[in-house]
């Protein structure tokens, strides 16, 4: 492993501040806080060189984890931390600087064969836990720094699902850790990553499910409903769709997989946060002013497909997506109503629906007025 000469100052004060005091976290940040005030206060080409600074920054860490037995994530949370209070001390931080941190973290973890995943998500949680202390919000840091972890992440070779998966899980604690609006931070996040994707000509599909996946399964952990965290994630996939000019009934498809794969792993009401994700879809797509029907639609024929992996009824799925869309399309008019309510209403992919009474009503409604014009 070849250092520079922050690296090695790193990973000498880690070293001896963990073996002394046996806090990787604590002694990380220290130690990565008084390394990037050093650069910058003895060098103008620091900031210039701010993306190798954090990279040799998270080299020194590893191997200073390495050698004394820590846990590499809690390390390079620390070293994150602790480069950005840093900067915040010498100059202004902006969302600019965490995406690039990230960015950086990723690559001087990679050169070291450290866990590019594991790391992504410390580095995402330990920014946007810390953004408060240097006048950001973390609700706002979220796009960017997602968007960075992605870049980073494919300009070392590494797996764009794995690291979106583990990113939306860093944006859900991270922003809790601060108070932040969690929802907020995970709409961002989720356009962030599918955003990030695009940019570097990535597997989008796999990045929103994974997105979609890691978010509901880190409510696990804080004070979030896994139902809301779903209607949040999947209101920013549709978002992030329409930003980069992607299918949005692909993304529907993509973002209730996601959901359905998330609600299982940590024991959830898998049912309801089908309705709830399909909510946040039909919600955002009005939003974008997309086609509402195409994207309900999408939703309950993938909704079916998906019951079947986690042994839930096909009947029971379609019900709970369709009765989400159209609920949520109440919020925006009878024509939407009306168009949601027609193209999921009877029977979808050879399921039968059942939609609520209210629902119910308006899809016979509407049905009689197509048959009178």
């Amino acid at each position: 492993m070849v250092l520079g000469n922050i690296g090695r100052t790193i990973r000498d004060s880690i070293t001896g501040t963990i073996s002394g005091a046996g806090s990787v976290v604590e002694g990380t940040i220290i130690a990565a806080r008084n390394a990037t005030v050093g650069a910058f206060s003895g060098s103008r080409d620091a900031i210039t060189e701010f993306q190798g600074l954090v990279a040799d920054v998270m080299k020194g860490t590893i191997q200073a984890t390495s050698g004394v037995g820590g846990e590499l994530g809690s390390a390079a949370k620390g070293a994150v931390i602790g480069v950005i209070r840093g900067v915040g001390e010498v100059a202004t931080v902006t969302v600019g600087t965490c995406s690039d941190t990230v960015r950086a973290a990723i690559k001087g973890t990679s050169d070291v064969g450290g866990d590019v995943a594991t790391v992504a998500r410390s580095a995402v949680e330990g920014t946007l836990e810390t953004s408060k202390s240097v006048g950001l919000r973390a609700e706002d840091a979220a796009f960017s720094v997602t968007r960075g972890a992605i870049q980073g992440t494919r300009e070392v070779g590494g797996d764009l699902g794995a690291t979106a998966r583990d990113s939306a899980k860093g944006v859900v604690t991270g922003t809790a850790e601060v108070g932040g609006n969690v929802l907020e931070a995970v709409e961002e996040g989720t356009r962030g990553l599918i955003q990030g994707a695009a940019d570097v000509g990535g597997d989008v599909a796999s990045v929103t499910r994974n997105a979609v996946e890691g978010a509901i399964e880190a409510t696990g952990g804080v004070t979030v409903r896994m139902q809301d965290a779903a209607f949040s994630a999947a209101r920013g996939a549709i978002h992030g769709s329409r930003d980069i000019g992607g299918d949005l009934g692909a993304t529907a498809r993509d973002t209730i997989d996601g959901t359905v794969d998330g609600a299982n792993q940590i024991g959830g009401n898998v049912l309801q946060a089908i309705e709830d994700t399909t909510r946040g879809l039909i919600k955002g797509t009005a939003e974008v002013g997309g086609d509402v029907g195409s994207v309900a639609r999408n939703a309950v024929e993938e909704s079916i497909e998906a019951a079947k992996r986690v042994g839930l009824r096909a009947e029971d799925a379609a019900s709970a997506a369709a009765n989400g869309a159209v609920s949520a399309a109440g919020s925006f008019g009878e024509t939407t109503t009306n168009t949601v309510t027609n193209a999921v209403g009877g029977v979808v992919g050879g399921v039968a629906v059942t939609l609520r009474a209210p629902f119910r009503a308006a899809r016979q409604d509407g049905g009689e007025r197509r048959e009178g014009s």
